[in-house]
């Protein structure tokens, strides 16, 4: 009776309405019940997800950030023992909230393109994974897991640089993860890809000093890459990227060999494709016209449907002046009559070999939800 009776005026206002007055300033009563209503609505997720979702759209960035703060810090002693703390400890239920938050902010981003939500909501997201952690996550966990699928939702959509934003505070707070790592090493190697000289007065920049922002992007993307393979020295996509900046680094040498490597173990189709093209590319800048083609040839082989290396066996042909062969491998990509672009794993390399996330965010869901 007491509790009830503290505020009641006040507490309506400021906890039971999902808009209105921001919460700066409240009463430790008023906290527990914001945290009180925050974990009644974070808790629907186990049971109906689609309502819970719902219901936390309806809350203003203000009261959710003000719940995860109040979470966060020490109970203040000005709180009377006989508030009861609605704080809630469980890591099965803070990971709940956190993919409650997750769903928010992947529905703004790909429904609305709300990057500023879908930031918003998923750093209210890797907070309650933080806790459900007890603030010490280990490499390989499901929070390192998620970040790794919010990052590549993030490359694939284009925001190369939040990415990189995300993914610097993500390495610093997991250290040594594999996965970060090799998605913050691809956004690297991607911004070096895509980077020109600038242009001042009609005339461009002079090449050694445009290249100082690349040759940064592609030591840092090294670093990055073999980081990965210190931590983990199976995962053939670090090598393949390693390669690829060997490549535009004229260390055809390191890249050759790093490419034998990865065609030498067990990869999957697009990566092989890929490594495939590399090592014929690095064959042509060494002369070897006959072993390029072979590359490009198995390249055909290993995904039929992929544009980039009918174009480079076609060009080898028509350079060593078969033009009727050359003619001959353009005519049979155009009878395939291929429609989807991102069937050619090289156009796609730049945002990852993994374009389409949602199976792993629905592992994420079911794995809180059990």
């Amino acid at each position: 009776m007491v509790l009830l009776s503290a505020a009641p005026a006040i507490a309506q206002v400021l906890v039971a309405g999902s808009r209105g007055t921001p919460e700066t300033d409240l009463s430790p009563e008023q906290e527990q019940f914001l945290l009180g209503e925050y974990w009644t609505v974070a808790r629907k997720y186990k049971l109906d997800p689609a309502k819970a979702v719902a219901e936390m759209s309806a809350w203003t960035r203000d009261r959710i950030g003000k719940a995860q703060a109040i979470q966060f810090q020490p109970d203040q002693a000005s709180r009377q023992e006989y508030v009861k703390s609605k704080a809630e400890w469980s890591p099965e239920t803070l990971r709940m909230a956190a993919m409650l938050h997750s769903d928010l902010g992947i529905n703004a981003l790909l429904r609305n393109r709300n990057l500023g939500e879908f930031e918003f909501q998923t750093g209210i997201a890797d907070g309650w994974f933080q806790l459900a952690d007890n603030r010490q996550t280990q490499p390989g966990s499901l929070r390192a897991r998620w970040n790794v699928t919010v990052a590549r939702v993030l490359l694939v959509s284009g925001e190369v640089g939040v990415a990189e934003r995300m993914l610097i505070r993500a390495t610093e707070r997991i250290a040594n993860d594999p996965g970060l790592l090799l998605v913050h090493g691809t956004v690297k190697e991607t911004q070096a890809a895509r980077m020109l000289a600038e242009m001042a007065s009609g005339r461009l920049d002079d090449p050694a000093v445009a290249a100082k922002p690349r040759n940064a992007a592609l030591d840092a993307a090294q670093g990055l890459l073999e980081r990965v393979l210190k931590a983990d020295p199976t995962l053939a996509e670090a090598k393949l990227r390693l390669a690829h900046i060997a490549m535009m680094k004229r260390d055809d040498a390191r890249a050759a060999k790093l490419l034998s490597e990865v065609l030498a173990g067990p990869v999957g189709a697009g990566a092989k494709y890929v490594a495939l093209i590399l090592q014929g590319d690095v064959q042509q800048r060494q002369g070897q016209m006959d072993a390029a083609a072979r590359a490009y040839l198995d390249a055909i082989v290993s995904v039929p449907d992929g544009q980039s290396a009918y174009l480079a066996l076609s060009q080898i042909l028509l350079r060593s002046g078969q033009r009727g062969d050359a003619a001959t491998v353009l005519d049979r990509w155009y009878a395939r009559k291929v429609a989807d672009t991102t069937v050619d794993p090289w156009w796609t390399y730049p945002l990852g070999f993994r374009l389409s996330m949602d199976a792993e965010f629905e592992e994420y869901r079911a794995a809180v939800r059990k």
